[in-house]
């Protein structure tokens, strides 16, 4: 009986090193500037993109926002601005820093089925002073 006492001990002993010793702080998210989360819109491809409006940002998980932006074509003046979901992820760099980039900016122009835009995108937002 002693044993098993002694065991419990020590099992309890171990679980309160481990949830309070080894647990890592959460860390803090870098919030997204939605001016610079423009800037990089605007700045990715300047003849086709130039946003109207930003609408803004929702979180759907760990590190990724979704913002809805209307953006037209400086190139074609003729064509109606069109509703894009422009997705940002925070990305942790190798030097440890943290930094948000457009990963991919989609609309359903042609239907709720048929997604058109650029999903394949790395553009990083940088900060207004850089």
């Amino acid at each position: 009986m002693k044993t098993v006492g002694r065991m419990a001990k020590f099992f309890l002993v171990v679980f309160v090193i481990m949830a309070v010793g080894c647990a890592m702080p959460p860390q803090e998210k870098l919030p997204l500037d939605i001016k610079n989360a423009r800037r990089a819109l605007d700045r990715w491809n300047p003849q086709f993109c130039k946003v109207e409006e930003f609408y803004g940002v929702h979180e759907t998980g760990t590190g990724t926002l979704v913002g809805f932006v209307l953006i037209a074509s400086p190139a074609h003046p003729e064509v109606k601005p069109l509703l894009y979901e422009a997705r940002f992820q925070l990305l942790t760099r190798p030097d440890g820093r943290q930094q948000w980039f457009l990963t991919s900016l989609m609309n359903h122009a042609g239907g709720l089925t048929r997604r058109q835009g650029w999903d394949n995108l790395f553009v990083p937002v940088k900060d207004g002073d850089e």
